[in-house]
């Protein structure tokens, strides 16, 4: 009994380990991105892939969507070209689908932000990583105890 309850709790400290540093990465990643410049841009194009819905225990998750968008933007001089609307990347439901088709229009001028490093690597939307301190800790602290 005490052997499987030390067991349980150690797995419970390293899994929390784990998700804190996973959620320090990404807060670091993210402190980063943030930092990147923006360029104007023109929207290109817009298109919405339907992805097969998930099922669990046999009951169908709400339809998912990918986005796929393009457009354009000069950065010391150059033209380049992005095609992620987000960062980080992720599938949309159908009601934020139906926001992104409103609000990017072709031809429309758009703010894109792009790692001056490597423009390739750019985006219109930011969206902050998922952070896990709180359940990482709460996971160690129950482990210990």
């Amino acid at each position: 009994m005490i052997y499987s309850m030390c067991l349980s709790g150690l797995i419970l400290i390293i899994f929390g380990f784990n998700l804190f540093l996973s959620a320090r990465s990404a807060r670091k990643r993210d402190q980063i991105r943030e930092s990147w410049p923006t360029a104007k841009g023109t929207f290109l194009s817009i298109e919405v892939v339907s992805q097969k819905p998930f099922s669990v225990k046999g009951k169908a998750e709400p339809p998912q969507f990918d986005i796929n968008v393009s457009y354009q933007f000069r950065s010391g001089g150059q033209l380049h070209y992005g095609s992620f609307l987000t960062y980080p990347r992720h599938f949309f439901l159908q009601k934020e689908v139906d926001r992104i088709q409103e609000l990017y229009k072709k031809g429309m001028n758009v703010e894109v932000h792009y790692n001056l490093e490597n423009p390739q690597e750019s985006y219109l939307e930011y969206e902050k990583s998922e952070k896990h301190y709180r359940t990482s800790i709460l996971m160690m602290v129950l482990g210990a105890i």
